[in-house]
């Protein structure tokens, strides 16, 4: 039988500072401060790291249309701060993600990338007569 090939090598002490001090990056920007369902709005309140609160109506966020509001009051914050979790419905939402669906962003994005023109044709036509996008070259 051959012999197993490692697959991942081990991750240097300055590759590991590296990832920490992009984890504490991301946190910074992307998690939340508090969160809180105000039952009276019907909304949920999210506070976020860059002192900006955002309000979103229960009604448009995916899974929670029909949630009791017993269950929306016990929303909490996961422990890195870039998720809310609702446990009694046994449902998490990144905070990003949930802001770029209820805003409409991806939409917005994936529309942006399928604009053609003569120009961007144009482009690619030319590319492809050099023989098309250059080979990706590993380190």
């Amino acid at each position: 039988m051959a012999p197993v090939k490692q697959r991942f090598r081990p991750s240097s002490d300055a590759e590991l500072s590296v990832a920490a001090a992009r984890g504490r990056v991301e946190k910074a920007r992307d998690g939340a401060r508090t969160v809180k369902y105000n039952a009276r709005a019907d909304e949920i309140e999210i506070a976020l790291n860059t002192g900006v609160v955002v309000r979103i109506p229960r009604q448009i966020i995916p899974g929670l249309e029909k949630a009791n509001p017993k269950d929306l009051a016990r929303v909490r914050l996961s422990p890195r701060t870039t998720s809310l979790m609702f446990d009694a419905l046994d449902a998490d939402y990144a905070v990003q993600g949930l802001l770029r669906k209820v805003i409409g962003l991806n939409e917005q994005q994936r529309a942006a990338g399928a604009v053609t023109s003569a120009a961007k044709r144009a482009a690619a036509a030319a590319n492809g007569k050099r023989g098309g996008r250059k080979k990706a070259v590993s380190a």
